[in-house]
């Protein structure tokens, strides 16, 4: 069935769990779960019985006090919180108008917040089977492949891309959590053919270790666009390299399979379609199509001539400097092309006469000057396109998910004047 870190799981495993949740009778009484807890089985287990059974379940992070818990779950309109293990629930008592509006059968998650306040995100299992019809379909994934999922099995990413898709195709998914590196190494090098779920800056931090004479079989990315200097050493270092690209409210859809950039996230999936750009100079707002349904993503993006999705960034971190648009990874891969440079985030800072300038944040091992920063920047990038205000970081600060919140650093950093410097010295 699948593996979490060391402890193999069989069918029969999570059939004698399904059964002992069956027979509880405050868990059956339940049609939507909250669920906090710290054992990956536990959240599988009951995941994959919502899911079978046609009932509701919504994620919680483990580490969230309990008074925060109950909060989050009547927030979700759950009438039922499993605290650690299934035994434990506690019944939630909702108001008539949260009782009539709540849906059955759907998988609940909050959106990542990189652009503001996560969101209530709900997503039918039928949704998610036809989702998981066509990302398989897609990948071709051999028999023997293994997927080793290194990210999140409560997002969907890990959950629906690692987890269940693997298990609809027949597969075994070895499930490794936290982030060792080392161990994941040695995870990795027990298979023939492992293919590695994770999230770019995770996967940078593998890279750095792997031993240079033996390539990883394969790779998926997925999150945010990778830099260009570590995507050219992964594409190096790897045999088949895959990135995938979707958004909270519509899962994955799209795939590239060994992609010749790194904004390249492939062509939409079978289910569904994809309205963006027309070309790099003219980029747009990627709509994903699904059906009736118009899916604003608030991501920038194109089609090229084969009908692959190149993905710019976040229309939302768009700066616009003296009325001409900077994209912040445009900045970003000019600035880790620099040996002492390992890492950087753009984000924009106000400015009284040019409106919005770039500000970053960047780690590594040379501590460089705004001058230096700007001459380094000034045979890659056009003049509008150089940073104005920079300033090196020990560690960029990060999401718990392990992405970047331009949005946020522009309000913590972005206001301008003395203020944005006091705020912004590391």
């Amino acid at each position: 069935m699948f593996y979490i870190n060391d402890q193999f799981y069989s069918e029969q495993d999570l059939e004698n769990r399904w059964r002992q949740l069956a027979d509880n009778d405050g868990f059956n009484e339940c049609r939507r779960l909250a669920v906090v807890t710290e054992d990956l089985f536990e959240w599988l287990a009951v995941a994959l019985f919502c899911q079978r059974r046609g009932r509701s379940v919504a994620p919680i992070h483990p580490d969230t006090p309990k008074a925060g818990a109950l909060e989050k779950a009547r927030q979700l309109q759950c009438d039922g919180l499993v605290w650690q293990l299934a035994e434990n629930i506690q019944r939630l008592t909702l108001d008539k108008q949260a009782a009539d509006d709540r849906a059955s059968g759907t998988l609940i998650q909050f959106s990542s917040g990189t652009t503001g306040a996560p969101k209530r995100v709900e997503r039918r299992w039928s949704e998610i089977a036809t989702e998981i019809e066509h990302y398989n379909r897609a990948l071709d994934f051999e028999d023997d492949v293994v997927p080793v999922v290194a990210c999140p099995v409560t997002h969907s990413y890990g959950l629906i891309c690692g987890v269940m898709a693997t298990l609809a195709r027949g597969q075994t998914p070895h499930i490794v959590s936290g982030w060792n590196p080392k161990y994941l190494i040695r995870i990795l090098s027990g298979y023939r053919k492992p293919v590695l779920y994770s999230s770019p800056t995770f996967i940078k931090a593998l890279i750095d270790l792997w031993p240079a004479d033996r390539p990883l079989y394969g790779v998926m990315t997925s999150g945010s666009a990778m830099p260009t200097r570590w995507f050219r050493a992964l594409s190096q270092m790897t045999a088949q390299l895959w990135q995938q690209y979707g958004c909270s409210e519509a899962g994955c859809v799209a795939v590239a399979r060994d992609p010749a950039e790194s904004g390249i996230v492939g062509q939409p999936l079978g289910h569904c379609g994809i309205v963006a750009g027309t070309s790099s100079e003219q980029p747009g707002e990627v709509v994903v199509l699904q059906g009736e349904r118009h899916i604003h993503t608030r991501d920038s993006g194109y089609l090229d001539r084969q009908g692959q999705l190149h993905f710019c960034g976040r229309l939302d971190d768009t700066i616009v400097v003296s009325g001409l648009n900077v994209y912040p990874r445009e900045v970003e891969d000019a600035l880790t092309d620099h040996e002492g440079i390992h890492d950087a985030v753009a984000f924009k800072v106000q400015d009284a006469l040019a409106g919005e300038r770039i500000g970053v944040f960047y780690t590594g091992d040379a501590n460089l000057s705004e001058t230096e920063v700007r001459r380094w920047c000034a045979g890659r990038l056009a003049r509008h396109q150089w940073p104005s205000w920079v300033r090196y970081r020990e560690e960029l600060p990060r999401l718990p998910n392990g992405k970047i919140s331009r949005r946020q650093l522009s309000r913590q950093y972005g206001q301008g004047g003395e203020a944005v410097q006091g705020q912004g010295a590391a």
